[in-house]
């Protein structure tokens, strides 16, 4: 039976049978970043805290070997992925915080005045390995996250409705994340290695 010789009742349930088994959002999801005296945090459209960071641990053996380090938290605190600037100028993300199941390793391919790339791979447990882009520009808060050709997130400052476009100001952005791609703990890990690129 097609879809154009059911009822409108039909092809409404028909529709949520797919989306439950493909499990993954079928629209773009926004998260907005904020950045103020509680430090970098990530909230939801609805304003639910998503994600918060924080400074690795001194007792990490990774930060004990002079690597900086970053820990991104979800809303209740519980430590996600620890992310660190190795002394080769590369980042490092590890599950949790124990540093020692590698997820990622981005590295800087390109930086000058406006504009900063990497290149980050992907470690899977089949052994095969994933490869993502990061491209933008730090100053204003915005960058494109590529896998091989695709677009899969986007960033850029919020701005007031009026005659003139106002934007609000570096301190706040908008992450969004297209239909297709639902892993956002990467995604935000992600987003901390770019705000992080300038750094020395």
């Amino acid at each position: 039976m097609t879809n154009s010789s059911l009822s409108s009742e039909e092809r409404e349930n028909e529709e949520v049978v797919v989306e439950v088994h493909q499990g993954i959002p079928q629209i773009p999801i926004d998260l907005f970043v904020k950045k103020n005296r509680k430090g970098l945090r990530f909230f939801d459209a609805f304003g639910n805290l998503r994600y918060k960071v924080s400074d690795a641990s001194p007792l990490s053996p990774k930060h004990n070997h002079g690597l900086r380090g970053r820990v991104l938290l979800d809303s209740s605190g519980n430590s996600l992925v620890s992310i660190f600037r190795c002394h080769d100028g590369s980042w490092k993300g590890f599950k949790g915080d124990s540093c020692e199941e590698l997820l990622f390793k981005a590295e800087q391919t390109l930086i000058t005045f406006n504009k900063i790339e990497f290149s980050v791979n992907v470690a899977r447990d089949d052994g095969a390995n994933l490869t993502f882009a990061i491209r933008g520009c730090v100053f204003w808060r915005t960058c494109t996250i590529y896998q091989d050709k695709f677009i899969v997130a986007q960033t850029n400052l919020m701005y007031k409705l009026g005659f003139r476009k106002h934007f609000v100001g570096r301190s706040k952005f908008r992450v969004t994340i297209f239909p297709g791609y639902s892993d956002y703990n990467f995604i935000a890990s992600l987003i901390l290695v770019f705000l992080d690129g300038r750094k020395q």
